[in-house]
């Protein structure tokens, strides 16, 4: 039960990771940050940021790999996909089957 309370009040935070190079050219990375409590006796938190990739169909985090964009808006554009994912992975689950007999 505790974990469960402890999960509900996690947060969701976001932010664009800005790279300068030496040539004045700018990278954006979008990140997300998740709240992670370890421990069974003493608990430690700790904010862990992930890179947001944008795939084919889906959006994924990940923490060794990250995607670049040439602007900020292209990067806002893969935040706000990653934060409507749970209504597009809902959408695509499967409600029902039926099957049609061919004679």
């Amino acid at each position: 039960m505790e974990n469960q309370n402890v999960n509900q009040n996690n947060m969701s935070y976001y932010r664009i990771k800005i790279e300068e190079r030496y040539n004045g050219e700018k990278l954006y990375i979008p990140q997300y940050c998740k709240l992670e409590i370890t421990g069974t006796v003493l608990k430690r938190q700790r904010l862990v940021w992930y890179n947001i990739l944008n795939a084919a169909d889906h959006v994924i985090l990940s923490d060794t790999t990250s995607a670049a964009y040439s602007n900020e808006a292209a990067a806002m554009e893969v935040i706000e996909a990653h934060k409507n994912k749970d209504a597009v992975e809902s959408g695509r689950k499967i409600k029902s089957t039926t099957y049609k007999l061919i004679d």
